[in-house]
């Protein structure tokens, strides 16, 4: 009966449930390694396709053993009371993992109206200005979802709400610490939930002086080379693999899912003799990035009309415009209606947003004034438009029209593109960034965030 109703209209649990399905399911379907199949192998990937990464498991103080490759994380959840970390490394799969476990929950929560909602949030948010972590849990529901306050608070207390963490290595360093107390102190209050997911980077973590009080590790195992050879040979990329055998560098690089698929992916664009010559692993990891981003550019998408497609320099120049304000307010996801006029880059650029606002917001009252003079016949609604247009100056602007001016000034200097959204979805279907719900996007991975925050100075 709720796919009858409008979204917006649905009770709160059944709008969140809703909206964390679909961000997961967009998550999942624009995944590098879907598109290794469906590219190279010209096929779709079978749903619940078998991951190509072990997972060790590690529970208290027991022996450490190895997750069979078809059992799911859900089972590491069930059985260690739904506490737990999930760590690797960079491009290791640690978000695919949580996206898959979140796929879980969320059926189970939408079945069963006594189940916890599980809610993804981004740990890279998260100040120590924030204050507690169940604070930090409403705004972001809030920020997020636009779940009301009060409703957040319910949840919390209650316990009906499960928090799964991503990105713990995406909080600044030297605050990471104060974030691990912070999430014990939650674990510790009578606001605890019933079961908490962090996913972080394996070193990042093991470098921190705190330890998570959750009960078990879930660590994420770099590939084997016989894993990365049946993983090249199945998407028919035997030549990859015949290039990557014999140089110990790429093959390292190699170990991460992340990195293999673009490898996979860019191919066609990636001079094996000049790579290998690179003197590190992250000239390396760079010459791959930009030969992925290139190979991704040139790709036919049909959202545009014919002749109007946009050329690689301006794909270039907004989506690492994009970046770099991402990575200044430390964040993985953009929410297109609450871009803040924070990113305006000069004095100048703020006034004309301010005096925008305040002068189209008159020329409303104005309109509407004389709408109604010529309605009723009278001078007085003339009058009293004049005078509201300019009590509307003292007052705080209309949320929509702020927006607008916000967008026609961004655009007006070159950040952004008129049909901001259209251009996002282009990008995601370049996949070089995710759409993860309505006018909400992200960038692929955090690697390829930053690396175009880099190449856009």
């Amino acid at each position: 009966m709720s796919r009858l109703i409008p979204l917006r209209l649905q009770p709160p649990r059944d709008r969140l449930l809703q909206d964390v399905k679909r961000e997961v399911q967009a998550s999942r379907s624009h995944s590098l390694h879907n598109a290794v199949l469906s590219n190279l192998r010209q096929e779709a990937a079978p749903p619940g396709v078998t991951r190509c990464w072990d997972v060790e498991v590690k529970v208290g103080n027991r022996p450490s053993f190895q997750l069979p490759p078809k059992a799911s994380v859900a089972k590491v959840f069930d059985r260690t009371g739904g506490k737990l970390v999930i760590l690797g490394a960079t491009g290791a799969g640690k978000t695919t993992t949580l996206l898959e476990l979140a796929l879980v929950l969320v059926s189970r929560a939408q079945k069963d109206a006594t189940k916890p909602l599980p809610v993804l949030f981004e740990l890279g948010t998260w100040k120590a200005e924030s204050g507690a972590i169940a604070d930090w849990l409403i705004a972001q529901l809030k920020f997020k979802y636009d779940i009301p306050t009060a409703v957040g608070k319910k949840w919390l207390k209650e316990h009906k709400l499960l928090p799964l963490l991503d990105g713990l290595e995406q909080v600044e360093t030297h605050r990471q610490d104060l974030c691990i107390q912070a999430i014990n102190q939650f674990i510790a209050s009578e606001l605890a939930p019933q079961h908490l997911v962090v996913c972080s980077n394996f070193e990042v973590y093991k470098n921190c002086l705190n330890r998570l009080s959750l009960h078990a590790a879930v660590l994420l195992k770099p590939l084997t080379e016989t894993q990365i050879k049946n993983y090249l040979l199945e998407a028919r990329s035997r030549e990859l693999w015949y290039s990557l055998e014999p140089e110990p560098d790429l093959l390292k690089m190699a170990k991460a899912p992340l990195l293999l698929s673009m490898m996979a992916l860019a191919y066609e664009d990636i001079l094996i003799e000049s790579w290998k010559r690179l003197n590190s692993a992250e000239e390396q990891r760079k010459y791959l990035l930009t030969a992925y981003i290139r190979r991704q550019m040139t790709g036919e998408v049909k959202q545009y009309p014919k002749g109007k497609e946009l050329r690689s320099e301006q794909i270039r120049h907004w989506l690492g415009w994009l970046a770099n304000k991402m990575e200044q307010q430390g964040i993985q996801e953009v929410l297109l209606d609450k871009i803040p006029f924070t990113w305006l880059e000069t004095g100048e650029q703020q006034r004309a947003y301010y005096f925008g606002v305040k002068l189209l917001g008159g020329l409303i009252w104005v309109i509407l004034g004389l709408a109604a003079t010529l309605v009723s016949g009278s001078i007085w609604g003339l009058i009293a438009g004049a005078i509201a247009s300019v009590i509307s100056a003292l007052l705080p602007g209309i949320p929509a029209l702020e927006k607008f001016i916000l967008h026609l000034v961004l655009w007006s200097n070159g950040y952004i593109p008129w049909n901001y959204s259209l251009f996002l979805d282009v990008a995601a279907g370049r996949l070089l960034m995710q759409k993860t719900g309505d006018r909400r996007y992200r960038f692929i991975h955090n690697l390829l965030q930053k690396h175009f925050a880099q190449i856009s100075h």
